[in-house]
């Protein structure tokens, strides 16, 4: 081989090599020292040391845990669960509630275009037996939206939905928890709501 071209060659690749190193080491450098303290007082537990937390990290992560009904406060006044004369309670009690994709936090991309598989938990207070209900809950654009994505010229929607005009979480769930508590206060019917499959 020609040494001009061996020579060419090293220097190439040493260029690239100095080129890497500096594009790896352009990122931000933290200072993680903790700085100066009083001396602590002998007995005391050391001071928790927290995380660094990157101004980046903010941005909502599609890979992190979505928040659930059971972790919020619940945005309704519900009445008390009461027994009747025939042992019969006038509401289930409602353990939590969440859709399929959409966080209920964050809300849907579009609040005028959504629609999405909501579920609600509910026990039974005589029989501790958990249900789970499923509604589609969408918006008539929303439903439009589907119908154009999958190249449909009808939507056949089976089990229980739901349309509202945009997204309001207190909305939905007034209309899910009344229309349940109107199932299960005539009964045999709260059969025929729940989706536990």
């Amino acid at each position: 081989m020609d040494p001009i071209k061996l020579i060419i060659f090293g220097a190439a690749f040493l260029l690239l090599l100095l080129l890497g190193r500096k594009l790896s080491g352009s990122g931000d450098v933290h200072d993680l020292t903790a700085p100066p303290q009083d001396p602590m007082p002998s007995g005391s537990p050391p001071p928790a040391i927290l995380p660094y937390k990157d101004e980046e990290e903010d941005e909502p992560n599609p890979d992190a845990p979505r928040v659930a009904g059971a972790d919020l406060p619940f945005p309704l006044t519900l009445p008390e669960i009461k027994c009747d004369a025939n042992g019969r309670y006038n509401r289930p009690e409602f353990l939590n509630y969440y859709f399929e994709k959409i966080d209920l936090k964050t809300g849907p991309d579009d609040p005028a275009s959504f629609c999405d598989d909501f579920y609600m938990v509910a026990r039974d207070v005589g029989s501790d037996d958990e249900t789970e209900y499923r509604y589609l809950i969408a918006t008539p654009t929303g439903l439009q939206s589907v119908m154009t994505s999958e190249h449909r010229p009808a939507l056949y929607i089976e089990g229980q939905t739901i349309i509202v005009p945009r997204w309001d979480l207190t909305l939905i769930l007034d209309t899910v928890v009344k229309r349940i508590m109107k199932d299960y206060a005539e009964p045999g019917n709260n059969e025929t709501l729940a989706a536990a499959e």
